[in-house]
């Protein structure tokens, strides 16, 4: 940075003309060290197989160090919003040289969903990233991966990662980052492509995908010629998990975040090398050698959030038998009739509800200082009486006051593009007068 250096040599340490010192020389390797600072560049990540394509040359120069570190965002599609986009670099910033990489170490900068606010710029190493590979990949013959979750967000980056590890380029499905709607046959023909290559396949996919694929002939036919079936992104209610038994599939449920470079717990367990405790408050703390070095051009969240201990998730849970079980999110407590309830814990308890697929709990506000919590439902073909079943089961598991005042059922749950559930789209849903039919 040329700027810096002229002034170091023109000023001193006040800053007065022609004052000589130890400053000059201290400017100098300040102008040195950012002129060396490894760059970040967007690598920008179109819809469907072409975004693999983009993605694979950049990404494989990020983690063996002859290239920038990259940012992959999506570009703009029908299911990608230029708001999206714009929230995305924004979190980033690539290709700003007044916004240098916190450090050398960094090869990728992902951003979170933004589910629960505004993304948030991710800081991975490459060693961070490769951790827990060899714990998923196994050393059997190698796997072959299919591509079915946006690449620009952990859960289908952590598929390229892993099949760039096994030597194999993973398939990309026709519909990838939105191309097209995701369709059962569309995944069949991934599958189908994957035998040719390996006898071992793996996915990771959302319990949206999932639901959608059980519904169908050829998407059970597809996930029965799985060997692995990863389901992240948030919940994988028991009802899913059921339904994927009966016809002999077996589903992984895993759970993790951008900052631990993905899911690091499978059904409840820690990947070797993976820590999980509780602190007093409840909150999971995860700790390993897969965690993020922090936020993007943010210190003051990394600090608070990357402790000693580890990673704050932010999440609630408990620890029985080394199995971790979560109840929701800290932030998604809230308190009707003097009561502390987990909206997190609610949504548990309806999923679990014979005639429903999936259910989100919403807090909305309810006068000044109250709020009711409401239910939006997946519940096709259910009877008459589904909001009493639905009352019945949350009031026997969390008492009185956990019990929604409101149940209505949806067709289906907005997505962000990600596949992750757009809570803020279902709140407006929810608030909207006439949007929604609520139960008698």
């Amino acid at each position: 940075m040329p700027g810096i250096r002229d002034r170091g040599r023109a000023l001193g340490n006040d800053g007065r003309q022609g004052v000589a010192g130890p400053s000059v020389h201290a400017m100098n390797a300040i102008a040195s060290t950012l002129d060396a600072m490894r760059p970040l560049r967007r690598t920008p990540v179109p819809p469907g197989p072409p975004g693999l394509t983009a993605l694979i040359g950049p990404v494989a120069a990020a983690l063996d160090g002859s290239g920038p570190a990259v940012a992959p965002v999506p570009t703009t599609s029908v299911t990608v919003s230029g708001d999206y986009v714009a929230g995305i670099l924004r979190a980033l910033r690539p290709d700003d040289p007044d916004a240098p990489l916190e450090s050398e170490e960094v090869a990728v900068v992902l951003a979170t969903s933004g589910s629960t606010g505004a993304p948030r710029g991710v800081l991975l190493t490459a060693s961070a990233l490769a951790a827990l590979t060899e714990s998923v990949n196994g050393t059997g013959p190698a796997p072959q991966w299919i591509a079915a979750l946006p690449l620009s967000s952990m859960g289908g980056f952590n598929v390229l990662l892993r099949g760039l590890a096994a030597g194999r380029e993973p398939i990309a499905i026709s519909s990838l980052g939105g191309a097209s709607p995701f369709t059962p046959l569309d995944f069949q023909r991934a599958v189908h492509a994957a035998a040719a290559h390996s006898s071992d396949i793996r996915v990771s996919l959302v319990a949206a995908q999932v639901r959608r694929l059980l519904s169908d002939e050829a998407g059970i036919e597809a996930l029965s010629g799985c060997n692995q079936i990863l389901v992240g992104a948030g919940p994988l209610p028991a009802s899913l998990q059921e339904s994927a038994g009966t016809h002999g599939i077996r589903l992984t449920r895993t759970y993790g975040a951008t900052e631990t470079s993905g899911g690091c717990v499978y059904d409840g367990e820690p990947l070797p090398g993976v820590g999980i405790v509780t602190l007093p408050t409840g909150e999971v703390v995860i700790s390993g050698p897969m965690l993020a070095l922090g936020y993007r051009l943010d210190r003051v969240l990394t600090e608070s959030r990357f402790a000693e201990s580890g990673y704050r998730t932010g999440d609630l849970g408990s620890i029985e038998s080394g199995r971790l079980t979560l109840h929701g999110r800290i932030d998604d407590v809230v308190v009707v009739n003097g009561v502390n309830v987990a909206l997190g814990a609610v949504e548990k308890v309806i999923d679990a509800c014979p005639d429903v697929e999936s259910g989100v709990a919403l807090a909305l506000p309810l006068g000044e200082a109250e709020v009711e919590i409401v239910a939006l439902v997946l519940a096709a073909g259910a009877g008459p009486g589904l909001r009493e079943q639905i009352n019945a089961a949350v009031q026997g598991a969390l008492g009185r006051p956990a019990v929604p005042r409101r149940v209505a059922v949806v067709p289906d749950f907005p997505l962000l593009p990600n596949r992750k559930i757009d809570r803020a789209s279902l709140r407006a849903l929810a608030t909207e007068p006439g949007s929604v039919t609520w139960l008698p």
